[in-house]
């Protein structure tokens, strides 16, 4: 290094140094081989860009995970002073307007880009009415509401804005987007231009600064050019060697990973290393914080997992020009780290071993994360990563503080309660140069101690860098773990997931089977294929798997599952899915008095013959499917089936609960004929199940479980409620079911003055325009609003009789205990209370699913008598 460079160096603060230091590593032998990134042209006008990779990965995620809140990204800012709201406002349209990429939905492998928008959506809850400490318990159930609603990245931008008033001069602004168009470098670039604009007089809107030259459809278009030249080809080569062999490096857990994750995770925040270590740790090593601390947990991990073949992950900008440093987009890349720890090195030689590592990463940033895992062909598993497990995030930078006018602005952590990888370690500075460490761990897995030890050995490491580098990692005074699961080769091994078994060649020749099968040649450009051929054995990709079931999905008109897909990736077994969800579609309901009465009868999730089975009551929806979500939390081996109104999508519908109960009883007894019997309902289908169950045993029949999910006591009205109140409580409950507060307009006062077609109009105009159900379903709606009504109402007025046997009640967290002693006077047997976290409509959505899951599943192993 030259002594010019050295004394310009020398004049910079810790983290500028160490941010142009990374660079330089990483430009140097690019620059000596003229392989710099040239500058980013604009599309020509009217040409459809296609989506970035990262964003591709994104839409391959959102599609495995069922469009869960994992990969959301809220901005939460506290607001103190007097707010002027449309000032706001238009500063937000403005950024939209700037920005395409906020305005952008996908289709497949494209970016769609909308005009901008006369105004942003900006709706104010005001919450003035709460005290103090209602106020900061409300920041978090809003928002985190608001941010847990998914979004469907084909219909429109992934993008919802929220303002909650908590006195006038006490606001919180929440914006929620999704990963696929902001990172987390997006974020204080937003921020900022939100607060220029903010002081920005309406009067002036040639003072708001330009929209950028270039636009993330510009740099999309640029990167895959980029790609797949000698560039791609040249890091492709690297990574291959890099990684060959590589095998996720796993911490031990205190449960085994489950086949059916859902990511549950929580948060661990404010850890923090005072500013005199944070500094020394800098001085440490002329390189990036990164560094520093994938070194420590390199040596860490060689101690909790007692290998010397460490894997971790990170992510890199990836803001590789100077045009895209200004510009909100995802430009992010997930980058695996391998260093060796083998021959007990000291932390010293540790850190040069991993300075290499994160160097020569650097260098080969720009391969996408999906084409490095494809050209390793792992073993494909929907419940971890291929590569990595640990990740570890790092900010070079202070955190910045922003005003908004005269306001002062301070951020606000809500988080969503999920968990991208079994442990994600960030670390970011504060102003006062001290060092923030947060974990994001997976509650699936680890309890909370767990995760405090890792960090209190980690810290530990980080104190002998600085005092003892020359320290070997195996004489660290650490904790170290205390004795857990081996999570190593679990996802693959053990016991697998429930999946349609393959045809024969002979039964691919159906209509369905010939079509799936030349899908299939067309995504992998083969001329033939056999019902035992692996998709990924044959060069397809994760990518090449969504778009593959979504393009199924699309044509049958079917919810075929890309997780299990990935977990069986043949041929016939992806037809003999297809046909399963096909025919399970297919099952017509005409007119209740013709109908059989096992057609009531849904299969949700097959089993063992000569199991019990277990069967579902619908609740006020009058479908079963309601209960999809919480079966693969069950126990594997059960068959598991669903009860759904007679009539559901036409015919007569039931007039009682008395005949929906004779039906019912008729129904499972064709199913099973020997019983015994194991009944389930949720909400009013706890009451079904009830009835049920006493049918049964009038006949002598044997139940031996009759679980009741948050079902409230019988109302045993003298009277149905009113139709405008049945129809407004309609709406009320598609909104909760998707975690969404009713907005007012849906409320029966807002109805009462309009005729019964008015009512429904405006109902389904509501459901339409809040996304809560498609354009063009208005009959279907209609339907459903009709078969909510009757069950609503013959329900309020059903007068329950005694159950002689034991009934089991799981309440939700926000349900009074005393509804267990409520249901007593309608068995002679005892009720028992079981508790579940979550709310009423919560506890059957990811995550709080897979704890009512973990509460039922005892109650189903039980022995039957």
């Amino acid at each position: 290094m030259d002594t010019d460079l050295r004394e310009r160096l020398a004049t910079l603060s810790p983290e500028r140094r160490a941010e142009l230091l990374a660079r330089l590593r990483a430009e140097g032998p690019a620059r000596r081989r003229g392989g710099m990134p040239g500058p980013v042209p604009p599309l020509p006008p009217d040409t459809v860009a296609p989506m970035s990779y990262a964003q591709q990965r994104m839409w391959f995620l959102d599609q495995l995970m069922e469009h869960q809140a994992i990969y959301h990204t809220p901005v939460v800012l506290r607001l103190r002073g007097p707010l002027d709201v449309s000032a706001l406002g238009r500063a937000l349209t403005a950024l939209v307007a700037r920005h395409a990429v906020l305005r952008t939905r996908f289709a497949r492998d494209q970016q769609i880009v909308e005009d901008p928008p006369a105004s942003v959506p900006l709706p104010l809850e005001d919450l003035s009415g709460l005290d103090a400490s209602g106020r900061e318990r409300a920041v978090y159930e809003h928002v985190a509401q608001a941010a847990r609603q998914p979004f469907d990245l084909t219909a429109a931008a992934p993008l919802r804005a929220r303002l909650y008033r908590f006195a006038p001069d006490d606001h919180v602004f929440a914006l929620i987007l999704h990963h696929a168009v902001v990172d987390d470098w997006s974020i204080p670039l937003l921020v900022g231009e939100l607060s220029r604009d903010y002081a920005t007089d309406p009067g002036e809107s040639g003072a708001r600064p330009p929209a950028p030259d270039v636009q993330y459809t510009d740099y999309a278009a640029w990167q895959r050019d980029r790609i797949a030249g000698p560039v791609g080809e040249r890091q492709a080569d690297y990574w291959a060697r890099q990684l060959a062999g590589a095998v996720p490096t796993v911490l031990p857990a205190d449960r085994p990973r489950p086949h059916r994750p859902t990511w549950a995770g929580e948060t661990i925040t404010g850890v923090t290393l005072p500013p005199h270590l944070a500094e020394k740790l800098t001085a440490v090593h002329d390189g990036p914080l990164l560094t520093v601390l994938a070194t420590a947990l390199n040596a860490l991990l060689t101690r909790w997992t007692e290998s010397t073949d460490i894997t971790i992950g990170t992510v890199f900008a990836g803001r590789i020009r100077p045009e895209l440093e200004s510009l909100i987009g995802f430009f992010t890349n997930t980058v695996a780290l391998r260093t060796s720890s083998a021959g007990d090195p000291s932390l010293d030689v540790l850190l040069e071993r991993t300075a290499d590592t994160v160097t020569d990463a650097y260098r080969h940033q720009e391969l996408p994360f999906d084409q490095v895992v494809a050209r390793r062909r792992p073993a494909r598993s929907g419940a971890r990563n291929p590569l990595f497990q640990v990740a570890l995030v790092t900010s070079e930078a202070p955190v910045e503080e922003f005003t908004l006018g005269d306001l002062r602005v301070e951020s606000c952590d809500v988080p969503l309660g999920t968990s991208r990888f079994d442990l994600t370690l960030s670390a970011a500075r504060t102003s006062e140069n001290a060092l923030v460490l947060n974990a994001e761990y997976s509650t699936e897995l680890f309890d909370r101690a767990r995760i405090d030890s890792l960090l209190a050995d980690l810290r530990t490491v980080l104190e002998h860098m600085v005092t003892a580098p020359g320290t070997a990692v195996s004489a660290l005074a650490l904790q170290g773990p205390v004795p857990g699961v081996t999570l190593a080769g679990t996802p693959d091994d053990a016991e697998p997931l429930p999946t349609a078994e393959p045809r024969p060649a002979s039964e691919l020749r159906t209509a369905l089977g010939q079509s799936v099968s030349e899908l299939w040649r067309e995504r992998l450009g083969v001329d033939h294929v056999r019902a035992d051929d692996d998709f990924f054995a044959l060069g397809g990709g994760s990518l090449q798997a969504a778009a593959l079931v979504v393009e199924i999905r699309e044509w049958t008109g079917t919810d075929l599952s890309l997780g299990e897909f990935l977990s069986r990736p043949t041929l016939g077994a992806l037809v003999a899915a297809a046909e399963d969800a096909l025919a399970a579609k297919r099952s017509d309901r005409p007119d209740a008095a013709t109908v059989a009465q096992a057609d009531l009868v849904v299969p949700l999730l097959p089993g063992d013959p000569g199991v019990t089975p277990v069967f579902f009551f619908h609740a006020s929806s009058g479908s079963s499917l309601a209960y999809a979500a919480l079966c693969r939390e069950l126990p594997a081996g059960i068959p598991y089936y669903g009860i759904s109104v007679p009539g559901l999508d036409e015919g007569d519908l039931p007039g009682s609960v008395a005949e929906m109960a004779d039906a019912y009883a008729d129904a499972v007894c064709e199913v099973a004929p020997e019983g015994p019997y194991r009944l389930v309902g949720w909400s009013v289908g706890g009451g079904l199940a009830h009835a049920t169950a006493v049918r049964l045993r009038a006949r002598g029949r044997h139940v031996t479980l009759l679980a009741m999910l948050d079902t409230q006591q019988p109302t045993m009205l003298d009277e149905a409620p009113d139709a405008a109140l049945l129809r407004a409580m309609f709406a009320e409950n598609l909104a909760l079911t998707a975690g969404l507060e009713p907005p007012e307009e849906w409320s029966a006062a807002e109805l009462s003055g309009l005729d019964e077609k008015a009512q429904a109009d405006r109902i389904i105009g509501a459901l339409v325009d809040e996304g809560l159900v498609p354009p063009g379903s208005a009959a279907l709606m209609r339907r459903r609003m009709e078969v909510f009504r009757v069950i609503i109402s013959t329900a309020a007025v059903w007068r329950p009789e005694r159950y002689d046997g034991q009934i089991d009640l799981v309440h939700a967290g926000t349900t009074p205990a005393s509804t267990v002693e409520d249901w007593m006077p309608w068995t002679s047997g005892p009720v028992i209370g079981h508790h579940t976290p979550g709310d009423h409509y919560g506890m059957m959505r990811p995550p709080q699913v897979a704890q009512l899951g973990r509460t039922l599943g005892p109650l189903l192993a039980r022995e039957v008598r």
